[in-house]
């Protein structure tokens, strides 16, 4: 082979390189992007944040958190639309981030890649952004990404929106063969989409909980007790109590995960549904029987408090406690509790 070929294979060779790192996932950043801000002391926590239009609260308090340091958004699809709000919410907080960058994932290449582990190890905020929970699933379990945020856990605030939140419970629904709704879950509790994965990332006073999302919005309680009575019905250990936290649009739980101290803010509502029991009845294609499930509902624009911890409420802005009940795949209650 002449010098003339072998040069022009080469050139081609690192052309594909480019090419695969450039389909593999994408980066985009505002802010001191070429300097990382380091010796920053963060506090740690967790965002649980229902979707739909972003709560600006919670974004404040995980931004305070972050002590000027640099926050990462990761997502699956999408685009750079963060990353100028957050920076603008900083700065007018007088809490300037040092700089804000989005990684968008391709595929599950791309957490191997150097430079999207060394803005993660960097990071001082951590956001997993809304899309499809699935993905995330198959793009980050067992690899660098899960584990470097796992150790991030412990010192920075992590946060997720809709399916970013959909992660960040003890257990996942991963929807990996499509979504389901409430009716058609209280139908069939095995039907094939309800898909329940371990969990993804390990926090402090989220060992026993469940997510789910547009909560509200999209009716998804019948849904969340399905979740908490095929864990309960499928688990081979000595479990004996599992919760789902349910959390509607523009509302956001916060997770202070030093004391397990919970406030809701947003404008919606957040719920906290507890069942120390087995389903009556939870079997394949047999409506679900499931009854004595105890909840609170928080109030984001009464900023409730609750506790991770005690699973009470405080003894101001404490929400509303009550039960659900499901017989033959129908509530006999009503599902979000009354005024």
């Amino acid at each position: 082979m002449s010098i003339n070929l072998i040069a022009a294979v080469l050139a081609v060779a690192a052309m594909n390189d480019v090419d695969n790192i450039i389909e593999n996932y994408k980066v985009w950043c505002v802010g001191t992007c070429n300097s990382d801000k380091k010796t920053i002391t963060t506090i740690p926590g967790v965002v649980l944040m229902g979707g739909g239009t972003d709560t600006t609260e919670a974004f404040e308090w995980q931004i305070k958190n972050a002590n000027g340091g640099d926050f990462v958004v990761l997502r699956a699809s999408g685009d750079d639309a963060y990353n100028q709000w957050i920076l603008d919410i900083s700065v007018g907080l007088k809490a300037k981030l040092n700089s804000v960058t989005t990684i968008l994932f391709r595929n599950k290449k791309a957490s191997a890649e150097t430079e999207v582990l060394s803005l993660l190890k960097n990071a001082e905020a951590i956001f997993f952004a809304g899309g499809d929970q699935s993905q995330y699933i198959d793009y980050w379990v067992g690899t660098e990404v899960q584990t470097i945020c796992q150790q991030k856990v412990t010192n920075v605030t992590i946060g997720g929106t809709s399916a970013g939140l959909a992660v960040l419970g003890n257990w996942v629904y991963s929807a990996s063969v499509g979504s389901i709704e409430s009716d058609k879950a209280l139908t069939n509790p095995y039907d094939k989409t309800i898909t329940i994965v371990p969990a993804f990332l390990k926090f402090p006073y989220l060992s026993s909980i469940i997510t789910d999302t547009h909560f509200v919005t999209r009716d998804r309680m019948g849904r969340m007790l399905t979740f908490i009575a095929r864990i309960l019905a499928d688990d081979n250990t000595s479990l004996s109590t599992v919760r789902g936290v349910g959390v509607d649009e523009h509302t956001a739980l916060l997770l202070e995960t030093g004391t397990g101290d919970v406030t809701a803010v947003g404008v919606g509502t957040a719920y906290v549904c507890t069942a120390a029991h087995d389903a009556k009845v939870c079997k394949s294609g047999t409506p679900l029987t499931f009854q004595d499930v105890s909840c609170t509902r928080l109030s984001a624009s009464s900023q409730d408090k609750y506790s991770f911890k005690t699973f009470k409420a405080g003894t101001s802005n404490k929400g509303l406690d009550y039960s659900n009940n499901i017989v033959n795949g129908k509530f006999t209650s009503i599902p979000y509790g009354i005024n």
